[in-house]
């Protein structure tokens, strides 16, 4: 099976994945993604008037959470592929792999 997330689902992964580590709201985080030249898709945040910076891997493994935390998905059983282009912006292609 496949998911496919738009880059507002990405954000709200990252909303939530940032509000579970801070223990806050999803709503008092603030989430721009980026497509840097060397680093790949990262996500700058803001969460109680502190600033960070996801790599690639952070925005995958706040994809899994939320897909765990709020489908019962099994995280370890997920590949995420982060994408971007003009046309579609900023998108994840989430294979939910057998549990075999």
């Amino acid at each position: 099976m496949e998911v496919l997330f738009n880059e507002q689902d990405i954000v709200d992964s990252v909303c939530i994945y940032i509000a579970l580590k801070e223990r806050i709201e999803p709503e008092q985080v603030e989430v721009d993604l980026e497509l840097h030249p060397s680093l790949g898709i990262t996500a700058s945040t803001l969460a109680l008037g502190r600033t960070a910076r996801l790599h690639e891997q952070d925005i995958i493994d706040a994809v899994a959470v939320y897909l765990q935390g709020y489908h019962q998905f099994v995280a370890n059983h997920l590949q995420v592929n982060l994408s971007f282009s003009e046309k579609n912006r900023f998108t994840a292609s989430i294979q939910v792999l057998s549990n075999y």
